[in-house]
């Protein structure tokens, strides 16, 4: 049982920003109206920043509960489909789910590329993780 939850431990900041990232996806927007910085919608934007942080979050839960380098590239993988996988079904309770949502295939190609934007950062911060090794 202790196996079970000890990764919760280590994924607690990815799970309250999953939840963080839900709850902005799912409430009422207020007829906000739609603002441009460099010619790209601002709520895209905000859709990369928020992949990125979580997949940042994923990869940097899994790395502390398996301590070993040489499982980076499995980290990263999974950790990119999990938060692709987590757009997909945001969309998908947007389009069936809330009244005045509905799903942005859009939506989802920002979410992509923020979660590919925080397979690079991690790799930026971290790098090959090779002092893990060492311990």
């Amino acid at each position: 049982m202790r196996f079970r939850f000890s990764i919760l431990k280590f994924q607690l900041p990815a799970c309250l920003w999953a939840i963080f990232i839900f709850v902005l996806c799912t409430s009422s927007h207020g007829g906000f109206k739609s603002q441009y910085l460099f010619g790209i919608q601002t709520d895209k934007l905000g859709h990369v920043f928020i992949f990125a942080v979580l997949v940042f979050f994923i990869m940097l839960g899994l790395i502390k509960y398996w301590r070993f380098s040489f499982l980076l590239k499995k980290i990263r993988i999974i950790a990119f489909l999990i938060s692709v996988l987590y757009a997909c079904g945001i969309e998908l309770f947007q389009h069936f789910f809330t009244v005045d949502r509905m799903a942005d295939r859009w939506d989802l190609v920002a979410d992509i590329i923020g979660s590919a934007l925080g397979w690079l950062m991690f790799s930026s911060v971290y790098g090959n993780l090779k002092f893990l090794d060492k311990e």
